[in-house]
């Protein structure tokens, strides 16, 4: 297959001469590579691994075609073509399998392309590369991420060199403090950033040694490449750093979302005090790409008039919602606006900010190489965002952004440094502008963030809330996103929630194909705002119901928190007048307590005032609270729990203590003062499904509060359930002593039946319920199945008349149809939900699937007729001058 024919086959699959490059190269490993014939991209600018999608190579034998397939890998190339002696093989490249296509004569070949021709095409090849749909023909999820972390592999042993030589030269100089350690930290970036740049943009020249290289990008990237700082510690350490590495590397595959990733795996890694003052002191975390594409996805940019869509980021670190901002606006002004006209617009709609300088340069040299041949003139600074004056901030239209959230304790109180950032940005966003902010979770219901919640709730309309679990991050926080609009609310409107179960499959399909486990729309606002708390449950309507006309726990029970004694005024013996203590609940279990509970030490509880006060002195949290003695000391006792593992669904449990144990602050205890409920089916109530999915809404936080324990509602139970639920409590409890897990389930089944009668839930309600556990522990579902678009529909384009919010329906005027009336689904986006929406969809029987906002929709109809015209006028004129 010759070069004519190669390139006659990706033309007909739609790619052209741009798209093209031949001769590309691949890095493998630090010092091998390997060279492709040809390799079709889907960007006729960016060329590398994010953007490959067919690879075409001539070879000699079956160990040369090996060779080729594995360093299609690299490239992340999902298709191979391999031509050999009059036969073509197309294989499919997949991380750890290949799998062959097509195996055929060279001259009919061609036959299979056209057949085949939908599923080569760029869009389809790199929608599946990255997840975003599957194709008929094959799946390449994977392929990009083995390539980058191939990729970083590389980079990460070629900065190690660097920064060791580098240190090195520092020391024979003796200059080694942590201002010079971070100032070569910085030179080693910037040398590795001019090498990437120069495989890219000058691939087909001779390498030159590193100054000219930096006079050379200096001249064409002025505002990355700094003289000044290249030359602070003289000539000789920018060269011992270059000897060092190998110059050989070709870094054309090198993709600017890598460099994010090589950020958090290497940069910080090296250095680890740099590294625990940034993620510990600043709780900074990397924002996953999947999450900041599909938050910038979200946000109605169309909305917006395209010379006011100014996008702020004022904790950008390396630029990964910046980056996906940047490359939805792109999207949308594709067709308006030549290439250096869009760069320059580009440049000026994003500006972002951050603390961490090694942050704000990595985010400034990823768009730099998003934007490649241009790249110059991003507005990435470092700095501290709440000590910048306003006046110093252009105000932004849209702000996106994942703060910094850790909460540390005052002096008199506790404050979550995310909140800080929420005040700023609700005093810098335009009216009518829209944000998109990852907080923690606790933001919905801490105390420390009671004032920003509330501001945020009276300033914004909130379109989308989305939960996610602690994997999703590094720091195994669990978190929410915010999708808001700066608008005041004079009335009911719907909030569309997304949420992602806290187990490994729920979270691997998240980051392979953005699938949620629950999406629904509600109209929860109001609530909010009279409640001051946020919560949310995807069986909130129940959980309503169960609240109404019931007594609660407070209402049926004494109640207090454990003691809170420090740990070396405890003993192992029993002395005279001393009391059993259980100290934590490390090993606590349902309904028992564990044999490695069962070892329990020993408390003074009647020593002296005198000898209280003087372990105050030393220890200011001890509370022996003597007013729930009566409780502590009780024959029969309910102990609850109180640490739980945000974003998991079983989060609380309790068990009835009989041997007069004194418990610690890490229990809340319960005693029943209701003739008919006993503390058993208090017990049985606390662990059951039910009651575990309301505590769940109630309290995200690491540890329940007692407000949210003693609010557990209590239904009207008959003489004949409580009997039943103590008879398979007592059964629960002879299970566990055999270790017999199955008919502890059993009857934690049945208990769990006789609850939901108890409070009238209807078969569905309690399937809901059901399905609810199944999900959160990992059980493969469709209680959330795919939109599928049918074969057969109209594209439409409208406007939201009105919505129903009790019967959950909308009136839009379609402009093909007229006036319809649609049901309300899971798939709809928040921004659609709202009066006056308009947007473009697929239409058919009544329902509308693949809504998006529509294009100039911020235009009136006068304006659009006019830029149509305009549009018209010019077209004539360039035709008649043609």
């Amino acid at each position: 297959m010759g070069s004519t024919y190669m390139k006659n086959v990706l033309n007909s699959l739609g790619y052209s001469n741009e798209h093209i490059f031949e001769g590309y190269s691949v890095q493998i490993n630090g010092t091998s590579a390997i060279k492709f014939d040809y390799v079709a991209f889907s960007d006729k600018y960016l060329k590398d691994i994010s953007t490959s999608c067919i690879a075409m190579q001539r070879v000699n034998d079956d160990n040369e075609e090996a060779k080729y397939i594995e360093g299609a890998k690299y490239l992340a190339a999902p298709i191979l073509v391999i031509s050999k002696s009059d036969n073509v093989r197309v294989w499919k490249i997949e991380p750890d399998k290949n799998e062959l296509l097509n195996d055929a004569q060279e001259n009919i070949v061609y036959l299979y392309f056209e057949k085949n021709r939908f599923e080569f095409m760029s869009e389809n090849l790199i929608a599946s590369k990255m997840g975003y749909k599957q194709l008929n023909i094959f799946e390449a999820l994977g392929l990009i991420d083995f390539s980058r972390k191939a990729t970083c592999k590389i980079l990460s042993e070629e900065f190690e060199k660097g920064i060791t030589a580098a240190k090195t030269y520092l020391e024979s100089i003796k200059k080694n403090n942590e201002r010079d350690i971070n100032n070569v930290t910085s030179i080693t970036m910037h040398i590795i950033s001019a090498l990437i740049i120069n495989s890219k943009v000058y691939s087909n020249e001779k390498m030159p040694n590193i100054w000219q290289l930096f006079d050379k990008l200096s001249q064409t990237y002025k505002e990355y490449f700094d003289d000044k700082l290249m030359k602070k510690y003289g000539k000789n350490l920018p060269d011992k750093i270059c000897e060092s590495l190998e110059c050989s590397i070709n870094y054309q595959s090198v993709d600017h979302e890598l460099l994010g990733y090589f950020y958090e795996s290497t940069l910080l890694q090296l250095n680890e005090s740099k590294a625990k003052n940034i993620r510990k002191e600043f709780g900074i975390y990397y924002t996953p790409k999947v999450l900041s594409q599909e938050i910038a996805a979200h946000i109605p940019f169309e909305n917006i008039p395209v010379d006011n869509r100014f996008v702020l980021d004022g904790t950008c670190g390396s630029g990964s919602l910046l980056l996906s901002a940047c490359k939805r606006l792109e999207d949308l002004i594709s067709l308006e606006k030549a290439d250096f006209d869009r760069h320059e617009y580009l440049t000026n709609m994003i500006q972002g900010y951050d603390v961490d300088k090694f942050a704000s340069e990595v985010a400034k040299l990823s768009l730099l190489l998003y934007s490649l041949p241009y790249g110059n003139k991003w507005n990435i600074k470092t700095g501290n965002l709440l000590r910048m004056n306003t006046s110093e901030i252009r105000t932004p239209y849209v702000i996106l952004g994942n703060p910094p959230y850790r909460e540390i304790r005052g002096d008199s109180e506790r404050i979550q440094k995310a909140a800080a950032f929420v005040d700023k940005y609700l005093g810098l966003i335009h009216d009518g502008g829209y944000i998109g902010i990852v907080l923690p979770e606790s933001f919905m219901q801490n105390d420390s963030c009671s004032m920003q919640r509330e501001r945020l709730l009276n300033e914004l309309d909130i379109l989308e809330l989305w939960m996610l679990p602690g994997q999703i991050f590094e720091n195994n926080c669990s978190t929410m996103v915010l999708i808001a609009q700066k608008k005041q609310v004079d009335k009911e409107n719907i909030t569309k929630i997304k949420m992602l179960a806290r187990n490994k499959y729920s979270v691997r399909r998240y980051f392979k194909c953005k699938k949620w486990d629950f999406e629904f729309s509600v109209n929860i606002q109001s609530k909010w705002k009279r409640d001051r708390e946020m919560k949310i449950s995807p069986v909130e309507k129940i959980l309503q119901k169960i609240v109404e006309n019931t007594k609660t726990i407070n209402d049926i029970t004494e109640n207090g928190t454990g003691i809170m004694a420090p740990s070396y005024i405890l003993s192992k013996q029993n002395h005279d007048g001393w009391v059993p203590y259980i100290a934590n609940a490390k090993n606590f279990r349902r309904y028992v307590i564990s044999p490695e509970m069962d070892s329990v030490q020993f408390l003074n509880y009647a020593m002296a005032e005198e000898e209280e006060k003087r372990i105050q002195g030393n220890y200011g949290g001890f509370r022996l609270r003597r007013d729930f003695e009566y409780i502590y000391s009780s024959e029969r006792k309910v102990l609850v729990k109180m640490s739980s593992t945000p974003g998991e669904i079983e989060c609380i449990s309790a068990f009835v203590d009989e041997s007069r144990r004194y418990p610690s602050h890490s229990f809340f205890c319960l005693i029943s003062n209701d003739e008919k409920i006993s503390d058993y089916v208090i017990c049985a109530l606390i662990n059951s499904k039910l009651i575990n999915a309301y505590m769940r809404r109630e309290c995200v936080k690491r540890t329940l509060t007692t407000k949210a324990i003693r609010s557990i509602p209590i239904p009207k139970f008959t003489e004949g359930q409580i009997k039943e639920i103590e008879s398979y409590y007592w059964g629960i409890k002879d299970a566990y002593c055999s270790d017999d897990e199955k008919m502890v389930n059993e009857f934690q089944n049945k208990i769990d039946d006789i609850i939901f009668e108890a409070f009238g839930l209807a078969c569905e309600e309690c399937d809901q319920i059901r399905k609810l556990f199944e999900v959160y522990n990992g059980v493969e579902n469709d209680i959330e199945k795919n939109e599928i678009v049918p074969q057969k529909y109209s594209n439409v384009s409208g406007e939201v008349e009105c919505i129903n919010i009790d019967e959950m329906y909308c009136l839009v005027y379609l402009a093909e149809f007229g006036e319809q009336k649609i049901a309300i689904t899971s798939t709809m986006p928040g921004w659609f939900l709202r009066e006056n929406a308009e947007f473009s969809a697929k239409y058919y029987e009544g329902k509308l699937f693949d809504i998006k906002p529509l294009a100039y929709s911020y235009l009136k109809s006068e304006d659009i007729i006019e830029m149509l015209s305009n549009d018209l006028s010019s077209s004539r004129e360039d035709s008649h001058v043609k």
